[in-house]
């Protein structure tokens, strides 16, 4: 069923309704001009896919008031919520408004010939997650951590924190071999009774949550050891959350929570092991 506008102006009227395709093409239900007490605004489009909530805004231009105030709405949020501007690609922008709303982690949505195109991806704004400076992390890290700014930079904090774990086990994995290998990593096995013998296959196919308990069991631990392990067995529980159980809201709201303690832990983990000689 077609949806029907009452407030959008008729010249503007094509822009919503492709603005509405494009969400619906997407997975989202979509209501027009649904407002709910607490909205800044009532907005064009209003979208839901669990665990998300889509706003999209059409105007005549980028309204920058509007957009800052959508903005303070989501990251007053707990919730996955995110937030477009959509507007006519006749319409003319400005370089500052596009830096503006990819500031403010709002979308651009630019529509023509009646099809709707993403130019900005929006980020989730009730997911308040602020991360170090890449251009301050050794050229190593920057090649380690590079894909976990890049998630990070098109507003998938899930995606990036499923990266960031990677980029810690692959480097706790190394570590652990490194160790072992020298002969200084001696690993009791779960009884503390007798030494565990692991080769290089067997580390490569420990999980993160098998990592975290070898790691705990090295009879006598550094420091670097220790942080490491210590990281692992923190971010285990939020790792198999975002891998295997993304539809449960419960893992999804402690995670939210987390995610951004857990990044800083998983960064000082990587520091710590590329100190250590």
């Amino acid at each position: 069923m077609p949806l029907e506008f009452k407030t959008v102006p008729e010249e503007l009227l094509g822009v919503a309704s492709a603005a509405g395709a494009w969400l619906t093409s997407r997975g989202y239900k979509v209501t027009a001009e649904k407002y709910e007490v607490g909205y800044p605004l009532a907005p064009t489009l209003h979208g839901k896919r669990s665990p998300t909530t889509a706003i999209i805004e059409v105007d005549g231009e980028v309204v920058e008031s509007n957009m800052r105030q959508w903005a303070a709405f989501g990251k007053s949020r707990t919730t996955d919520t995110r937030v477009w501007c959509a507007v006519s690609e006749s319409v003319k922008r400005t370089g500052r408004q596009d830096l503006l709303l990819k500031e403010l982690g709002i979308g651009l949505l630019v529509v023509g010939n009646d099809q709707a195109q993403e130019m900005i991806a929006p980020k989730d704004l009730g997911v308040n997650v602020e991360m170090p400076d890449i251009d301050g992390l050794s050229p190593r890290l920057q090649k380690a951590l590079g894909p976990v700014y890049d998630h990070f930079d098109r507003g998938e904090w899930r995606e990036a924190f499923e990266e960031a774990c990677l980029a810690l086990e692959d480097a706790a994995r190394k570590h652990l071999w490194k160790g072992i290998k020298a002969g200084r990593i001696v690993i009791q096995n779960e009884h503390g009774l007798k030494i565990e013998k692991l080769n290089k296959g067997d580390i490569d196919r420990l999980t993160m949550g098998g990592l975290a308990s070898r790691f705990s069991r090295i009879v006598k631990q550094s420091q670097a050891d220790r942080i490491i392990g210590d990281a692992l067995k923190q971010v285990n529980p939020h790792r198999i959350d975002v891998a295997h159980h993304k539809t449960k809201s419960s893992g999804e709201a402690k995670l939210r929570r987390n995610v951004g303690a857990k990044m800083w832990l998983i960064f000082g983990a990587l520091k710590e092991i590329e100190s250590t000689p």
